[in-house]
């Protein structure tokens, strides 16, 4: 993250994109601004129609779909009139006489106005882009060489291809031949050079491993070789490390969210899966640490781990390693994700699970030791398995121990690997399976006052007992001590 004071901007912008002519011109450069969720509105309805027949809307709409075709922006296109020129967040295009109230260039054919609003993350997001055509200047329709002559007319559709592609976020390119060259020339439709620009601003994200969030703790570090914030936003400056962990909630729930380090400048975010920062913490935390906690509504999310671009505290720095702790709490269980399997036959089935207080009002990650808890799961047979003669298996991990639910409905350790695996239940699998781990449990009770358990379950055939399907994602409990 660059520093808070810098990137925090009241910026409401409206940016004079493109002066395209047919002499070398600037362009005004926002290298990373781009469309949140990658796609927009467009409307269109110009009237008229070129020397050589063809409808300058219908050319203008040839040109979105040269863009949206090939690339993965996505323009909706919306056949009504609607005048560039007024800051409306609305997006269109029209034939004027001058440029919102200033004179056209010399030589300039048309102009994309962009205005862009401030992020926190990268550079400022495009809310609203139109296109100015010079009514002045004489247009026609036609493929391949521009014509010659210093009173020739000029390819329509390749003007309206250019200004699209402002439109869409690109700058101008002169290292390449492409449409986005600076200057007008023979190239009348996007190049791989174009589109690859496209994807290099839209994919960015792509390129930065997602992790799944793991409840409880994990250790990790920023530093020398990790995805920075320029590199996920696709521009800027803003080169501090970041990590990404990915959770996808199907009910709202509450995240609380703990960046632990003694050294490690830490910054704390929670955005959506297009970098829209919902909520952030820099440093509330003693120390170098954050902390931060957000009810969300059901989506993905992405947790980001990250730090500042240059040290703004003596006594912290901007790379080391940190703990990140995550807890959760729902009036729903946790998804547990997709079902994972002991062999390499492919899983199958669906598996749900939560700790909870006894009273079952909340699911939860986090208890005090004074607490009764409840853990309990389900799982969704198969359909294919339904009625077939298996097993049902339960499992707390604990450190390096490894404790099996017995058909008793205790917890026996398991010594060694020790085979085979202790089951739970052992009959005809049911269309669904539920187990009960703990109930009414008090851990203050029985001496335990800290504790970090996971919990797995799943099924299994008689016919193939090696092969279990269980729950990729286990059900959490981490147990604190009690406040007096």
């Amino acid at each position: 993250m660059a520093a808070i004071g810098s990137r925090i901007l009241a910026l409401i912008a409206v940016s004079l994109a493109l002066f395209f002519v047919g002499v070398q011109s600037a362009a005004f450069e926002i290298s990373g601004s781009k469309w949140k969720g990658g796609k927009t509105d467009f409307y269109v309805s110009l009237t008229g129609e070129s020397p050589s027949g063809i409808a300058w809307h219908d050319s203008f709409l040839a040109a979105i779909a040269d863009w949206d075709d090939d690339t993965v922006f996505d323009f909706n296109v919306i056949e009504q009139a609607i005048d560039p020129c007024l800051e409306d967040g609305l997006n269109s295009v029209d034939f004027t006489d001058e440029v919102c109230g200033s004179e056209y260039g010399a030589s300039t054919l048309a102009v994309t106005l962009r205005r862009l609003s401030s992020t926190l993350l990268g550079e400022p997001n495009i809310f609203e882009a139109d296109i100015v055509i010079n009514s002045d200047v004489r247009y026609d329709i036609y493929d391949g060489l521009l014509y010659p002559g210093s009173n020739r007319r000029i390819d329509f559709r390749r003007v309206a291809i250019h200004e699209l592609g402002h439109v869409i976020g690109l700058e101008h390119e002169s290292r390449e031949l492409a449409i986005m060259a600076p200057t007008i020339g023979d190239i009348d439709r996007p190049t791989e050079d174009d589109f690859a620009g496209v994807d290099a601003l839209y994919t960015a994200l792509e390129s930065c491993t997602q992790n799944t969030l793991v409840l409880g703790t994990i250790t990790n570090s920023l530093a020398d070789g990790d995805c920075t914030v320029a590199q996920i936003t696709a521009g800027g400056t803003d080169f501090s490390y970041i990590d990404l962990y990915r959770i996808d909630l199907e009910k709202a729930a509450t995240l609380s969210l703990t960046m632990t380090s003694s050294a490690l400048d830490s910054v704390l975010l929670i955005s959506d899966l297009n970098l829209t920062v919902i909520d952030y913490d820099d440093k509330s935390a003693e120390g170098c640490s954050s902390t931060l906690t957000r009810q969300l509504d059901p989506g993905s999310y992405l947790v980001l781990a990250n730090t500042f671009d240059k040290q703004v505290d003596p006594a912290c720095v901007t790379e080391g390693d940190y703990s990140l702790t995550a807890h959760y709490q729902s009036g729903y269980p946790l998804p547990l994700g997709a079902a994972i399997s002991t062999s390499d036959t492919p899983a199958r089935g669906i598996i749900t699970g939560a700790a909870s207080n006894s009273s079952g009002a909340f699911y939860q990650t986090r208890f005090s030791a004074d607490e009764s808890i409840k853990v309990n799961g389900e799982i969704a047979i198969a359909a294919q398995d339904i009625g077939e003669a298996g097993f049902v298996v339960a499992a707390a991990l604990t450190g390096d121990q490894v404790f099996a639910l017995n058909s008793a409905g205790i917890f026996v350790e398991r010594a060694n690997n020790a085979s085979p695996f202790p089951k739970h239940r052992t009959g005809e699998l049911r269309a669904i399976e539920t187990v009960l781990m703990l109930d009414a449990v008090v851990p203050e009770s029985l001496g335990i006052t800290e504790l970090d358990v996971d919990f797995l379950l799943g099924y299994g055939l008689d016919s193939d007992p090696s092969t279990i399907f269980y729950n990729s994602t286990p059900i959490k409990m981490v147990i604190e001590p009690s406040t007096p």
